[in-house]
């Protein structure tokens, strides 16, 4: 039994080590790196304090309500020639 004692002891030991490298590196935190044209931790928390005072200011749309749009008042008003529709008919199909 001591004769067997030694290869007990370097299986356990070779299976113990095995198992503490693999649990030691997936417990390691990961990341991409930063590479080119990565934001900084800095330049995140400018960008969002820049949001905060843009929403905190306000601007003229928060003013007052929109306005609907004018409706025209002449009844008079003549549609387009067909020959301009065919025209406009055309340029849009060549878009």
């Amino acid at each position: 039994m001591l004769a067997m004692l030694p290869g007990i002891a370097g299986i356990t030991g070779a299976a113990a080590l095995y198992l503490i490298i693999t649990c030691w590196k997936s417990y390691r935190p990961q990341h991409a790196g930063g590479g080119e044209g990565a934001l900084t931790v800095w330049q995140l928390i400018a960008h969002v304090e820049a949001e905060r005072q843009q929403r905190e200011q306000g601007g003229r749309h928060r003013l007052r309500e929109p306005q609907p749009p004018p409706q025209s008042t002449s009844a008079t008003e003549e549609a387009p020639s067909l020959e301009v529709q065919r025209r406009i008919l055309e340029a849009l199909h060549r878009l």
